[in-house]
């Protein structure tokens, strides 16, 4: 669709929470890029936590009443049984096309029937869905006869909300073809796919000037289903390499605790910092089932190759065939997982290959992609 075609467009961007710039976060930013007077609807939070370029002008979000809650940041995760009320409170009026960027509720949105929404679907809630014992265990919530029982019961309700909200947009599009999976599985609907926008491959003057630091990196958020453990872990059997874990979280203290000398903890970084920690070291490694994993593109986009366990997203956006840019390992074992590492270490990957199949992540791709969407959404309604 033409840019004049879309400029009188009144949109609306409905996303979940705005806490942190994450990867959801990176295509709202893109979505705004596209549809830069477009209003924007979130559950709380504000516009800090979107990544935008240093001269755009940050847009105003409209948030529901639990922006309200005093000390909010410090526990609004557990006001998830009431997020499907606070979603469906958000009045979005007078607009053309509606978008949402949703992992949690706001595909959920109540609109008027005759308006379009694309909703662009990270994953469908990962706690009501395929981690949910995964979520009760590691909350101590599953060895409890009562406390278990609730969870369970409010786990089912999320979920019988979420099979209605997902019936709600005109269109859904998945990040991969495994969240293609999921939702289906999960909500009985097909969807498009079309891969969110990841940075474009560096240049050669910048990576010249990256300093080599000649470790292994991970760049993570430091919760237990990204299995930074595991890595930790095998870096124990091999003291002659060196691991930087780039990211923070409520697992970074029993991280640093089980860690031998040869791992370093910077924390929390930023995405320029990101992108010299990568640019610099021998390979990005990933234990993660990821829905996309925009960091193993990231890397790739260094001229970095990627050592991933081989499920979920990892599948799509690594090439381990001619030309390759990584390679994938099955058994997260300390032992097992620390010998793919040694002999990942030992091959040679072309810096040329791994930013070619980056490439087709671009910012530029995930353009062209939404738009052909939006175009043929709106010519259907």
């Amino acid at each position: 669709m033409k840019a004049s075609a879309t400029s009188s467009l009144r949109v609306a961007i409905v996303h979940d929470w705005l806490v942190a710039a994450g990867g959801a976060e990176r295509v709202l930013a893109r979505m705004l890029h596209l549809f830069p007077q477009a209003k924007v609807y979130s559950l709380f939070g504000d516009a800090s936590a979107i990544p935008l370029p240093a001269n755009a002008t940050p847009p105003s979000v409209q948030t529901s009443y639990l922006q309200g809650l005093p000390g909010l940041r410090g526990y609004y995760r557990s006001l998830a049984p009431i997020m499907p009320w606070a979603i469906e409170s958000l009045r979005v009026r007078d607009v053309d096309l509606v978008l949402s960027s949703a992992w949690a509720f706001a595909h959920g949105v109540k609109l008027n029937p005759a308006v379009p929404h694309l909703a662009y679907i990270h994953s469908p809630m990962r706690w009501a869905w395929d981690m949910r014992d995964d979520y009760l265990a590691q909350s101590g919530l599953s060895s409890h006869w009562l406390l278990g029982r609730l969870a369970r019961w409010q786990i089912q309700r999320l979920r019988q909300w979420d099979l209605k909200a997902a019936a709600r947009p005109t269109r859904l599009v998945a990040n991969s073809q495994f969240i293609q999976g999921r939702i289906q599985r999960c909500w009985q609907r097909a969807s498009d796919c079309l891969y969110p926008p990841v940075r474009a491959p560096l240049d050669q003057a910048t990576l010249q000037a990256t300093a080599p630091h000649g470790a292994f990196v991970t760049v993570s958020r430091l919760v237990p289903y990204k299995r930074v453990d595991a890595i930790v872990q095998a870096f124990a059997h091999l003291p002659n390499l060196q691991l930087m874990v780039a990211g923070d979280g409520p697992e970074r203290q029993r991280l640093q605790a089980m860690a031998t000398k040869n791992v370093r903890f910077t924390g929390w970084v930023t995405e320029d910092r990101a992108t010299e920690l990568l640019a610099g070291s021998r390979g990005f490694i990933q234990a993660s089932k990821e829905d996309f994993g925009i960091a193993a593109v990231e890397a790739q986009a260094c001229g970095v190759p990627v050592l991933a366990y081989g499920e979920g997203g990892a599948l799509e956006t690594i090439n381990t065939g001619t030309n390759p840019s990584g390679v994938y390992l099955q058994d997260l074992s300390p032992l097992p997982l620390a010998q793919a590492i040694d002999a990942f270490a030992r091959r040679s990957f072309r810096l040329e290959d791994c930013q070619a199949n980056a490439r087709r992540f671009s910012p530029e791709a995930f353009d062209a992609g939404l738009m052909h969407l939006i175009e043929s959404t709106l010519s259907a309604s």
